[in-house]
């Protein structure tokens, strides 16, 4: 291989960022460099005085921070900044650089195109977006922040934007098929392009730590029935939904000995908040635990809970549902296109049937008798050395 130096491409980078980009990136960089290559991952996070900070993580592995003003749209602000970054890269001699959409073409300077092979992750459709208007009721926009409605309104610009990325990458990498499948269908005039150049490589988990994780941490017995929430409390995650169907659990299923525990921020945290507030038994059943570290989660997760509710209106590959359902705790969705990929009626858990409350009650009753029984091999294929080691040849392969 004539060069072993790749540019990882990322505004959102743990520790920072709770999500599922932030984590496919990390992921994607320590992967590239423990196997010998060498990486530089540009992202975000620097500190306004600072404004850039280096990080040698590993002999092989750099973390450049660079300061970009923290408002909305942020990775189009991210963009702005890296594109100087790139084209000194490239001088350098560094020829793969990974990126995630829709920052790919604004990011690359078109006078160092022509010598770089351009990856680009694709983690979700312009469905992500549009889930607000094709499935919220109008009344519910009434609960949503400024911050909220500005960023489902990005839809138009990066719905540009991909189509952009897809004429400038020479591989695109989608986290799920459903994600392909949508593309083709988006995307007509370029489906032959995303047929040739596009791969399906899943965000890859640490299966084998997850499986022994499972095996050898006893669950607590703590007389209750623990219900999880993970993600960013946005409306599309289906926050407003998961504290309504606990609601219903409690007063219309009579189901008393139960708590919800949320893990995550965002917009919508104030609403649960003042929706909790009216009743004090929800109150008392909620606990509104915030972002914690993933090393703790993934004990948490094993030791305490029962059942994953997780009624998001789209997602491109879900990270909480895979590794949860890697550590025997079975997961309740809404029966959308997305989750038919990940969650298997009676098996990993259920699929509701979109918008009844009550329905997604009934799923968490039903899913209780899953805990700990779902296959050990069901999430085989997500394992980390499979998923990337498929990228990887694949990126080798062009040089």
């Amino acid at each position: 291989m004539a060069c072993k130096m790749l540019a990882l491409l990322s505004h959102e980078y743990p520790p920072y960022i709770f999500g599922g980009v932030a984590t496919f990136s990390k992921q994607v960089a320590e992967w590239f460099s423990e196997r010998g290559w060498r990486v530089i991952a540009i992202v975000g996070r620097a500190g306004i005085r600072e404004k850039v900070s280096i990080n040698k993580v590993s002999d092989r592995l750099i973390v450049v921070r660079l300061y970009f003003p923290e408002i909305p749209p942020r990775w189009l602000l991210y963009a702005r900044v890296v594109r100087d970054y790139v084209e000194r890269l490239a001088e350098k001699g560094c020829k793969v650089i990974l990126s995630n959409n829709p920052l790919t073409s604004l990011a690359i300077p078109k006078n160092v195109r022509s010598r770089l092979r351009v990856i680009t992750f694709f983690h979700g459709s312009i469905y992500s977006l549009l889930s607000l208007i094709h499935y919220a009721p109008f009344t519910d926009y009434f609960m949503l922040s400024p911050y909220e409605l500005a960023y489902y309104s990005e839809a138009p610009l990066i719905n540009c934007l991909t189509k952009r990325d897809l004429i400038l990458s020479d591989l695109y990498v989608f986290v799920a098929k459903h994600v392909m499948e949508e593309f083709r269908d988006l995307y007509i005039d370029l489906a032959e392009n995303i047929q040739s150049k596009g791969i399906v490589a899943y965000p890859g988990i640490e299966y084998f730590q997850l499986i022994n994780l499972r095996k050898n941490m006893e669950k607590v017995d703590t007389d209750k029935i623990i219900i999880a929430f993970i993600g960013r409390l946005y409306y599309a995650k289906g926050i407003v939904y998961a504290v309504k169907a606990v609601e219903s659990l409690v007063y219309n299923l009579n189901v008393r000995d139960v708590e919800f525990w949320i893990f995550g921020k965002g917009p919508l945290e104030q609403w649960v908040r003042s929706y909790i507030r009216k009743d004090k038994d929800l109150g008392n059943r909620v606990k509104l635990v915030g972002f914690v570290k993933r090393e703790r989660l993934l004990t948490i997760l094993t030791r305490y809970v029962d059942v994953l509710l997780h009624p998001s209106l789209y997602e491109g590959a879900p990270l909480a549902i895979i590794e949860a359902c890697t550590l025997g705790i079975p997961v309740v969705t809404y029966d959308l296109l997305w989750a038919k990929e990940f969650v298997f009626d009676g098996i990993n858990g259920y699929k509701e049937p979109y918008p009844f409350i009550d329905k997604l009650a009934d799923g968490i009753i039903q899913a209780l008798k899953l805990r700990n029984k779902i296959p050990l091999n069901l999430a085989e294929k997500y394992d980390r050395t499979k998923t990337f080691t498929k990228l990887e040849n694949i990126i080798a392969s062009m040089m």
